[in-house]
Parts: C-alpha cells; sequence; structure tokens
C-alpha cells in the first residue's frame, strides 16, 4: 500500500481542519453568540443604573426614586444571572461536540499512519498532543470568537458610555489600548518558548507514567524501585523549573497591562473628583466613569489575552501540524472488494524500514494457494513479522508486489481485505473490558452462544465456566488478567469469530511448551479446515500437517520439503 505524499509544509497545521467541525455546527455557534452579545449588553446597564441612583435618587432625597432603580438594578441582576447560566450550558455542550469530533478526525489520521509512525513516537508524547494540544486549539477556536466578539462589543459599548459622560476622557482611555498591546507583545514571545517547553516536558512525565504502569511487574521483578522513583524526582524537578519559568514570564506579562490600568484609576479619581469639586461632574456621573473604566480595561485585557492565546495554540498548533505532516496510508474504503478465492502471491519483493541502510527482504517470491497451511521460521529479526505487515496492506514494499487473485494488493480497499483476514499477533493485544467485549472486537454481531463455543473450541470452556461472572469478567487493563497461554487462545477465539479467509499466526505457540503447542496446532488443524494458513514462527517444530515451509533468511524465502521442515 502505498503512502501518499504529504501537501503541506511541516509546521503549518491545516486551520480548515480546525474550523471545520465548528462550521458544521453554525446553527448552535449563532445561538451562543446571540446569548453571550445579549449579557454583554445587560452588563453595561447596571453602572448607567447605579449613576440615575445616585444623582436623581440620593442626591434629590427621593427615597421612590432610589427604590425603583434599586429594583431595575436586582432585576437586570436576575436576567444577567440567568442568562449567564444558560450560556455556560451551551458553550459546555457546543465545546465538548467540538472536541470530540477534532478527536475523531485526529484518531482517523492517526489510524492511517503505517506502524512505524507510530513506533517512531512515544506514547507520552503522542497522549501529550491528543489531550493537551488539542483542547488548547479547541478551546482557541471555540472561546477565541466568542470571547472576541464579546469583548469588542463591551470595549465599544463601554467606550461609548464614557464619551457619552465626557468625550476627552473617551479619547485618553482609548489611548490606553496600543500601551498595554505593545508590551505584551514585547513579552509575549518569550512566554510562548518556556510554554512549548513545559508541554514537551509534560509528554515525558505522560510517557513516564504509561511505561510505568503497563511494564510495572518487571520493574518490580527487576528490583528498579528507586531507579524509578529517582527518575521521576528528576522529570519533576524539571517539570516545577519550567513551570516557574512560565509563571515568571507570565507575571511580566501582566504586570504592565495591571499598572496601566492602576495609573489610569488613579488618573481618573484625581480628574474626576477635581471636575466634582468644581460643580462640572455629577458624583454619580464620577461612580459610573469609574466602573466603565474598569469594563474598558476588562476587554482589553480579554483582546489582548487573545494575543496569547494565539500564541499558545500556534504552539499547540506546530505540535498537531507534525502529526499530519506525516505521510498517511491510503484510504481504507478506496479501491476493489476481494472477489475470487483468496490466493496470495508475492513477486520480487523488497522491504526496509526507514532510516535503514539495508534492506530487511530482498526479492521474497511467495505463491499460497487457498487452502493451504505454510510455515515460514526463520531467526529473530528475519523479517517474518514485517512480511505479515505487507500482507496486511500496514506497510509498502519498496519494490516488487504481492497480489490477490491477481489483483495488486494496493489496488485493493484495505478495510474490505482485512474483514477477510485474522490476523493472531505474536503477543496478542486484550481491550481493557469485558471477556465478552474483547472477543466482539472483530465481530461485533457475535452472540453469546456463539462466544461460548468460540472459547470451547480453543480449550477455554472449563476456565469460562469458572469464571464468577462469565463473559462479563472484566480482563484487567490490556488482558493483564489472564496467562501467556490463556491470551493466545483468546486471541484464537477471537479469530475463529471473525470466519476468515486467510489466517496469519505470528508466533501462535510462543508462550507454550512444545507439547501444548503440538497440541495447539492440532486443535488448529480441526477449527481452520480448509483456511489457508500462513505461520511465522522459529519453532518449526511445533507444526506438522503442513502444505510448504520456507526459511526466511538473508532476506529470501528458501524453500525446504515440509517433511523435513524441524
Amino acid at each position: 500500500m502505498r503512502e501518499s505524499e504529504p501537501t503541506r509544509e511541516t509546521g503549518a497545521l491545516p486551520w480548515n481542519w480546525l474550523y471545520r467541525p465548528l462550521k458544521a455546527r453554525r446553527v448552535a455557534l449563532a445561538r451562543l453568540l446571540a446569548l453571550s452579545l445579549v449579557a454583554t449588553l445587560l452588563a453595561l446597564l447596571p453602572p448607567l443604573l447605579t449613576q440615575r441612583l445616585i444623582d436623581r435618587g440620593l442626591m434629590q432625597g427621593d427615597f421612590a426614586t432610589v427604590l425603583a432603580y434599586v429594583g431595575v438594578l436586582v432585576a437586570v441582576g436576575l436576567a444577567a444571572l440567568g442568562l449567564q447560566g444558560l450560556t455556560r450550558l451551551q458553550h459546555v455542550a457546543l465545546s465538548v461536540r467540538l472536541l470530540l469530533a477534532l478527536r475523531r478526525s485526529l484518531l482517523r489520521h492517526l489510524l492511517r499512519l503505517a506502524p512505524a509512525r507510530w513506533q517512531a513516537r512515544g506514547r507520552g508524547d503522542l497522549m501529550s498532543r491528543i489531550d493537551g494540544d488539542l483542547s488548547i486549539l479547541q478551546g482557541f477556536a471555540l472561546d477565541g470568537l466568542l470571547s472576541g466578539l464579546s469583548n469588542l462589543l463591551g470595549l465599544v459599548g463601554a467606550l461609548t458610555m464614557i464619551g457619552f459622560y465626557s468625550p476627552m476622557l473617551m479619547v485618553l482611555v482609548a489611548l490606553l489600548v496600543p500601551l498595554q498591546w505593545l508590551w505584551l507583545r514585547a513579552w509575549r514571545p518569550a512566554l510562548t518558548l518556556r510554554q512549548r517547553a513545559l508541554r514537551e516536558q509534560s509528554g515525558e512525565i505522560s510517557g513516564f507514567w504509561q511505561d510505568t504502569l503497563a511494564l510495572g511487574p518487571w520493574f518490580q521483578g527487576q528490583a528498579l524501585e528507586a531507579s524509578r522513583l529517582n527518575r521521576l524526582q528528576g522529570l519533576g524537578h524539571e517539570q516545577l523549573r519550567r513551570l516557574l519559568a512560565v509563571r515568571w514570564v507570565g507575571f511580566l506579562c501582566d504586570m504592565g497591562p495591571q499598572l496601566i490600568l492602576s495609573l489610569a484609576r488613579a488618573g481618573l479619581l484625581l480628574l474626576g473628583g477635581y471636575l466634582v469639586i468644581q460643580g462640572r461632574l455629577q458624583l454619580g456621573e464620577l461612580v459610573a466613569l469609574l466602573a466603565y473604566l474598569g469594563m474598558v480595561m476588562a476587554p482589553i485585557g480579554g483582546l489582548l489575552g487573545l494575543y496569547g492565546g494565539w500564541q499558545r495554540a500556534r504552539v499547540s498548533a506546530a505540535r498537531l501540524a507534525e502529526l499530519f505532516a506525516e505521510p498517511a496510508m491510503n484510504d481504507p474504503y478506496r479501491g476493489e472488494r476481494p472477489a475470487g478465492p483468496g490466493e496470495l502471491r508475492l513477486a520480487g519483493v523488497r522491504f526496509r524500514h526507514a532510516g535503514q541502510a539495508d534492506g530487511l527482504l530482498d526479492g521474497v517470491d511467495l505463491t499460497l494457494a487457498p487452502g493451504r497451511k505454510v510455515l515460514i521460521d526463520g531467526p529473530s529479526g528475519a523479517g517474518k513479522s514485517s512480511l505479515i505487515r505487507l500482507l496486511l496492506g500496514l506497510e509498502a514494499p519498496e519494490a516488487g508486489e504481492i497480489r490477490v487473485d491477481g489483483v495488486p494488493l494496493d489496488a485493493l480497499s484495505r478495510h474490505h481485505w482485512l474483514k477477510q483476514v485474522a490476523w493472531v499477533e505474536q503477543h496478542p493485544s486484550l481491550l481493557r473490558g469485558s471477556l465478552a467485549e474483547t472477543l466482539r472486537a472483530l465481530a461485533p454481531e457475535a452472540s453469546d452462544a456463539e462466544l461460548v463455543e468460540a472459547l470451547s473450541q480453543v480449550g477455554l470452556g472449563d476456565w469460562l465456566a469458572a469464571l464468577p461472572h462469565g463473559l462479563a469478567t472484566e480482563l484487567g487493563d490490556l488482558g493483564g488478567t489472564v496467562s501467556g497461554g490463556q491470551r493466545a487462545r483468546l486471541a484464537l477465539a477471537r479469530a475463529l469469530l471473525k470466519k476468515p479467509r486467510l489466517v496469519l499466526l505470528d508466533e501462535p505457540t510462543a508462550a507454550l511448551d512444545a507439547e501444548t503447542a503440538r497440541a495447539f496446532d492440532a486443535r488448529l488443524d480441526e477449527l481452520l479446515g480448509n483456511t489457508t494458513r500462513l505461520i511465522i514462527s522459529h519453532q518449526g517444530s511445533h507444526f506438522s500437517n503442513l502444505d510448504a515451509c520456507y526459511r526466511l533468511q538473508d532476506g529470501r524465502l528458501i524453500a525446504r520439503e515440509a517433511t523435513a521442515c524441524p
């Protein structure tokens, strides 16, 4: 399966990927924007009402007017509170749906990467990008839009109200915007660099925990408790150092706008107080001006905060862009559907891993007729597992071709091809969840009776009967509660439920002793019957009744007499 060429420059995120799901939810977004705008308009009323209360009620000694304005202020406050609750609910719903859509899109891309692309990145690094960076981008895409529009309206509204009382003050306050912008512009690049360093350190810590939890028994068995604790201590100290660096530069970023606000408030108090004393400004108007000054500074901070959010989003975008720049395999649903009996033919197949100088497979020729049982043995590292990935379409040969019933494998729909193939890995992957969920991973429509039958066929009937919760038994994290032999049999039972035309078995008896392995092979002969089988193993003596036997050595397949296989 040939990899498609990347169409984007590394480091450039496809922003349409980010905003496409938001566009699809434009009705919900428009509703949320409307609620946000109404809430902003309501926020402009209390200072005006307070000014009227003071100047027309308190200063005039008119208690009825005071009472009326207090009632209006309470009504406006309750309306704003109810609107705030409704807006939050709408925001949470839209935010969660948007994040889910982005995660689905990113997961689709990751699942179309060749296995080598997965192996080149640590799990902690991937989780840091999927959880942290994706959440930051999603927040910026939605919150940035809402915050930007709301703050812009709030700024214009507050400045307009200040101009209603004093046009000169409105001009002076408006000059504060470029001052704050210049301050943040000077400090934000340094903050961005430190945020990226902190994000990368978080990925290392995430990878540490995933490795420790996944390989916990191995660390215990090797008496490595002290080394893991020391490693965590070192990672923690480094995270603290980077976090303090982010906090310090962040403090310097925020100090300027706060200082400007304090000086502006002090200046307004001095000038406004002078005007009140001179009788050119009423006390209520001064109180309103102070309130509107705060309402001007808050939107300025919010709008300038978008600049910081943009910088953080750029960091996350660059990290996610690295994943999107990885060349993906072809669309698994594109291509022909397999229609013939399933003859598999390899001709002159050459393969090497990315960055590998020498080829792993060099001119492999193989014909696998329907219903045949074929063994390929060879030393570890000879390329046996890579050969299986080539047959699955998860890797692309450097040269040569693979055909199914005369049709090139890369011309077939990988989805429909793999529906006919059962792959039993050397280290079978058991999903987190119940026994039934694990067995139904490849056969979602299978009934409970079919699950029980499949377990009985592979010799796990008594084991199932002894389980207190039967098929509902939880297998633990990634099947951690089952033995190696049980894991191999569960993988086989899962493959049988798929009713495949071709079964690829990668070291199926590695966890079994010789006698059990030969009995397991005999059971396979009974269960699979005329199903085509390709067995990869360096324990050839475990298998009998072979139609063909090959040894993979120095990148080539060497045919041997089936009866002479060890």
